[in-house]
């Protein structure tokens, strides 16, 4: 204010100044002048003045001319343009500058036309200092007339600047407050009174219907929410009016001013990156479930060296092989002491130098070797924030490939001896062959067929011309063989067989017609050549033929034997009915009525002469059906404590006549329900409880144990009889056979017992062990497999599959002879909403195909005019169809025909009676699964070798157990990935094999 009055004084005295200078011009003017002493003091007075004035003043005429200025006026003008002024010059000389001239020249006529006014401009040269100038104009009137301008300059630049600096600030505070990307409330009292738009955004309302409210009116604030320096924060959740939860972080901060105090509240929305932190908690522990469960050793560290995660396998494997206990954080760095760790460190250096991952093979004991992949770990950037450490445990392999390389070596050493052994055997060998009748041809791509002098005489022909003429050699072999021989030699001519063996008819020019066996298989080498060997196995054939004849005379012979057995037993059966029930009957009437003593006993022995009749044909006709093969093996779920204890209840009868005490023990391992055939499981028991009784002495002991035997069952039973002498113990279970003639005499019985009770064990793959001291006692041992129920367990695995409804989209053929299972399938087939269609026999399936396509085949095995297995031959090879899936649909449970189906062709295997959840696993497997992975189909032609093997290991005696087994397993690995029966044939012989049992399949 001081300034402002300044300068208003100085303005005051410049135009009182400029008044008197013109009423003295005036005066002179009129009086011509007064004495110049008094001038030049006026003059010095106003020079004074003007000079001591902090602001610019100066006067121009009219013609823009200097009439006078201070110095302010002088330096500015310096400042500004650069320039020394002087009185009279022009002063829009001084000004060329951009429009400065035109502006001063603009101010100054409008105060030459009269005007007093005041304006802001701003002056100077570009190369100096502009500013900001306040200029007032005022006319300098003389007489009333304008003779010229006096100008009154303040420099107004700080000033201009703030006023700019202020108008800046607010457009920065209305940017900064409306277009903030967080929502921001102002509040006073804690009372919002102005929100920006995008807290109107988050909190869907708009800026009027938010004033008023408090911050507890919207939000839900949390007690531990965190205070300091004046700022408040916390998390809340908030319910949008479109009914979305939003996440948001509140900051509420007090502003002090010298008036009074406002709040600004921050809103920070939240949503997106708090759902994220969400899922990231989320995949961690998804990520860690991963690494737990993961049979790799895993850890990570970042790049001090220092576990930034691990799984427990890793974390053990520490503790129990590198004494370090491990913790997170941990450095590595710290044990580089330990051997093992300081070789990770080594690779771990390795991978963050080269940003690279690379696999090292290390062994931390003789048991324990790894294979690690060391990665490392990128950020955007492709800086290592760190290095993964995934390890595997390959001891195994690499002992298995140090065996191999072992192998290797003394496999060289071998061959270098075997190729001596060939040579020499070779010769052997030709020997051999010129001994044994023997003749060699060969086959070499683009030579042709080639054969020793052998072959011509197998053939019967004589060196010459028709030695050499192919087609003489074709022209002996009989019309019923021909067409088979041209085939081979075409597909030999065309490179499409591996191997063939043959058997032909020739007519033989001296010996008329001959049987001769051709045989030849293909070598690997870089051209096709297949080489084979001929003989005439007319004699054989011959042998063969005789022997065929004897044995379907033998077999007529037994099968008439066998129904004259049966048929007697059953006739023979009728009245020996009626012998022992009345017999009986008058027994019973016997105990009221009193008579004599001789009475009785002859009753007596009528029952019980009666009864043994009755067991003596039961032997007989059991007998005649094993014999013709009659009698099947029926497998139930049976409760073999309640068989056994009936049993064994039945013959104490008999045993507390003779005072023999019959101890029954059952082991508790033993299942409450195995899968065994009841009628034959019991009659074993029956033979071997009926033959203690009758050989044990009285007043003695017989014990039945029922124990469980690794995966079996031992039913055994011991007495304390007369025993059986050692060379005796191979013929006791041959028909009608006893220890000797004696006991046959003293004892009685028809020698069927034992005979037909090992034929029932091996019948359900069981065997019969006898051990006896005579006059100590006899102990026979019964080994049956202990299977439990699979279709419960299959029953349990599709209970919700059991009512799958397949809605007609799939056509099934069952190819079934039998009309009621016919009936049965396709009413169980429909009622699954399947599409059925029926076949009678193999050609009648082939016929169907052949027309129409079908999304499964269930084939039975034994049918009428065309088989299951060669119709399954023929629409796998003939018709070419490998994608359609068959099933084989049988009552016939043994493995050899299981074989047999799976080298035909055939991909699973149902038996009768069916069950309901084994088809709906059938269904599912082939036709829902189906539709989302491809089945991989596995040739027989192709894989013929390995069909082969699989077959030799079970029957060859050359190979022991470990070598079987190891061979089993490579050979499951080739074939796990194909639809197969075969995998579940070698976990059965394999599991055969590891529990020594048995195996008598082909």
């Amino acid at each position: 204010m001081t300034d402002i009055w300044s300068s208003i004084f100085l303005v005051s005295i410049f135009l009182l100044l400029a008044l008197l200078i013109f009423h003295q011009y005036r005066i002179i003017k009129k009086m011509k002048f007064e004495s110049d002493n008094t001038v030049n003091r006026d003059y010095k007075m106003l020079n004074l003045l003007m000079e001591h004035s902090p602001d610019v003043i100066f006067s121009v005429d009219q013609n823009f001319n200097y009439l006078a200025f201070n110095n302010s006026h002088f330096k500015t003008m310096k400042n500004s343009y650069g320039v020394k002024i002087e009185l009279g010059k022009n002063i829009l000389d001084y000004m060329r500058v951009k429009d400065d001239d035109d502006n001063a020249k603009k101010d100054i006529q409008r105060a030459l036309n009269g005007e007093s006014f005041s304006i802001i401009r701003t002056y100077g040269d570009e190369d100096h200092k502009r500013s900001h100038f306040e200029a007032t104009y005022t006319p300098i009137k003389v007489d009333e007339t304008v003779r010229g301008a006096a100008v009154f300059v303040r420099d107004v630049t700080e000033q201009h600047l703030s006023n700019l600096n202020i108008q800046r600030s607010e457009r920065k505070y209305k940017l900064l407050f409306h277009y903030n990307f967080l929502g921001t409330l102002i509040m006073k009292d804690g009372v919002i009174n102005d929100a920006n738009d995008k807290a109107e955004s988050f909190l869907g309302m708009e800026t009027h219907e938010l004033v008023g409210n408090t911050l507890s009116d919207l939000f839900q604030i949390q007690s531990d929410a965190t205070v300091e320096d004046q700022i408040k924060e916390f998390f809340t959740t908030y319910i949008h009016p479109s009914g979305e939860k939003l996440y948001f972080v509140i900051r509420e901060q007090t502003v002090f001013d010298f008036k009074e105090n406002h709040q600004t509240v921050f809103i920070e929305n939240v949503t997106s990156k708090y759902k994220a932190e969400q899922e990231l908690i989320k995949v961690n522990l998804q990520r860690q479930v991963l690494i737990e469960s993961a049979k790799s050793y895993i850890f990570s560290i970042n790049t001090d060296f220092k576990i930034e995660t691990f799984n427990t396998k890793f974390k053990e494997l520490l503790e129990e092989q590198l004494n370090v206990q491990l913790s997170p954080n941990m450095n590595l760095k710290s044990f580089d002491h330990v051997k093992h760790l300081n070789f990770y460190i080594e690779q771990i250096q390795i991978a963050i130098e080269t940003k690279k991952l690379h696999e090292v093979e290390y062994e931390i004991s003789n048991n324990l070797i790894l294979q690690s992949a060391i990665s490392p770990l990128l950020d955007k950037e492709n800086n290592v924030s760190g290095v993964a450490v995934y390890s595997i445990d390959i001891t195994e392999e690499i002992t298995q490939r140090r065996e191999i390389n072992l192998l290797n070596t003394s496999l060289e050493q071998k061959v270098r001896e075997r190729t001596s052994e060939l040579e020499e055997q070779r010769l052997k060998l030709d020997l051999a062959m010129n001994a044994a009748k023997i003749a060699a041809w060969s086959y070499i791509e683009g030579v042709g067929f080639e054969w020793d002098d052998k072959f011509s005489e197998v053939l019967g022909f004589v060196h010459g011309i028709e030695y050499a003429n192919f087609n003489n050699i074709i022209d002996i072999v009989l019309d019923e063989d021909k067409k088979r021989v041209l085939d081979i030699v075409s597909q030999i001519r065309n490179k499409k067989i591996e191997e063939f063996d043959l058997t032909v008819k020739i007519d033989h020019p001296e010996k008329g017609e001959q049987y001769i066996q051709l045989y030849g298989r293909s070598s690997n080498n870089d051209r096709y050549e297949m080489y084979g060997v001929s003989w005439n196995i007319t004699e054989q054939k011959n042998s063969e033929f005789e022997l065929e004849k004897a044995k379907e005379e033998a077999e007529k012979s037994n099968q008439a034997k066998s129904m004259f057995l049966a048929n007697m037993s059953h006739e023979i059966r009728s009245p020996l009915n009626a012998i022992i029930g009345f017999s009986n009957i008058l027994f019973k009437k016997s105990e009221t009525l009193q008579l004599s003593d001789e009475y009785l006993e002859q009753l007596k022995y009528i029952y019980l002469n009666g009864e043994y009749l009755s067991e003596l044909i039961n032997n007989l006709l059991d007998l005649s059906k094993i014999d013709a093969g009659k009698l099947s093996v029926y497998l139930e779920d049976i409760d073999i404590r309640d068989l056994i204890n009936m049993v064994v209840k039945i013959h104490e009868v008999t045993a507390n006549e003779r005072s023999i005490k019959i101890h029954l023990h059952i082991d508790e391992k033993i299942p409450e329900k195995v899968l065994l055939d009841s009628t034959k499981s019991r009659q074993i028991l029956t033979n071997l409880l009926s033959n203690a009784i009758k050989f044990s002495k009285k007043d003695t002991s017989i014990f039945v144990d029922i124990v469980r035997s690794e995966e079996q069952i031992l039913i055994q039973v011991k007495d304390q009889g007369i025993g059986i002498p050692k060379d005796k113990l191979n013929l006791i279970f041959d028909s009608f056979e006893q220890g000797d003639n004696s006991v046959t005499r003293k004892f009685g019985g028809t020698g069927l017992g034992l005979a037909i009770t090992k034929k029932l064990a091996s019948m359900m793959k069981g065997r019969v062990e006898v051990y006896s001291e005579e006059n100590i006692g006899t102990t026979f041992s019964v080994y049956l497999p202990l299977n439990v129920n699979q279709s419960k367990i299959a029953h349990q695995s599709n209970v919700a599959k059991e009512e799958q409804d397949y809605n007609f989209n799939f056509d099934v053929l069952v190819v079934e002879d039998n009309k009621m299972n016919q009936m049965m399938m396709s009413a169980l087939l429909n009622q699954l909403k399947v599409n059925i269609a029926i076949a009678n026999n193999g050609e009648e399936a082939i016929n169907m195909i052949q027309k129409k396509s079908f999304d499964l085949i269930l084939m039975d095995l034994h049918m009428p005019i065309l088989g299951g297995i060669d119709a399954t031959k023929i629409i796998r090879f003939e018709l070419g169809l490998l994608d359609v899936p068959i099933v084989a649909l049988t009552a016939d449970t043994y493995w050899d025909k299981r074989f047999d189906a799976f080298s035909a062709g055939m991909n699973d295997y149902l038996t009768k009676p069916l069950s309901r959840p084994s088809l709906i696993h059938i269904l599912d497997k082939y036709l829902l699964d189906n539709e989302n992975k491809e089945m991989k189909y596995l040739d027989p032609i192709k894989h013929k070798e390995i069909i082969k093997e699989l077959k030799e290991i079970t029957i060859t005696k050359s190979q022991n157990d470990n070598e079987k087994l190891r061979r089993l397993r490579s050979l499951r690995h080739l074939l796990q990935d194909y639809d197969t029966g075969f995998v579940e044939y070698i976990d059965f012989v394999t599991s055969a094999i590891a529990n020594n049992k048995e195996i008598e399949i082909f």
